[in-house]
């Protein structure tokens, strides 16, 4: 009973700190473009045009309210909010934690940031990551950075074939 009675106390508290929090809203589209991102013009999932997506910029403190709409013909899609503490429903993880996105349909995520750092999301769908669903966060603690930087870069690095994902994961998947 104790447990219960904390937990109950714990979601109290995070409802009433979200209530007085400030909401950073963000509409992430995701959508199937012609990009050339090895040289070569190829179909890619993008996210508001662009790989990778926009950095997703808040304070610790803040709320998150993150639209992901979901412009693909064909598949249903979702968002992870890699390396986040947020509510579970909020994970991103179709199927597991998080309704899939369907094509043409909107979700939206809402979960308070209560940690500040630099961290990525993603697709949990399929091999989406590889074509181009990701993108960074950056949460600012809630005092300001302990150090000062006359100026700030996000780098994202990753890796890129113009082969089809799909068909990668099968070369490289034992034959039995």
């Amino acid at each position: 009973l104790c447990t219960v009675s904390k937990l109950s106390f714990l979601i109290l508290a995070l409802t009433i700190l979200q209530a007085q929090a400030k909401v950073v809203e963000y509409d992430l589209a995701i959508a199937e473009e012609k990009m050339a991102p090895a040289g070569k013009t190829i179909k890619v999932l993008a996210i508001n045009g662009a790989i990778p997506g926009p950095i997703l910029r808040f304070n610790e403190g803040d709320v998150a309210k993150i639209r992901v709409h979901n412009h693909l013909k064909k598949e249903t899609t979702s968002v992870h909010w890699h390396g986040l503490l947020l509510p579970n429903r909020e994970d991103g993880v179709p199927y597991l934690t998080t309704p899939p996105i369907h094509p043409g349909e909107t979700y939206t995520y809402e979960f308070p940031l209560i940690h500040s750092g630099t961290y990525w999301y993603h697709s949990h769908t399929g091999l989406q990551e590889q074509r181009g669903i990701y993108g960074s966060i950056v949460v600012e603690p809630k005092d300001g950075e302990p150090v000062h930087a006359d100026r700030e870069h996000v780098l994202v690095i990753s890796d890129w074939t113009n082969e089809n994902p799909d068909e990668v994961m099968r070369t490289l998947m034992p034959v039995s």
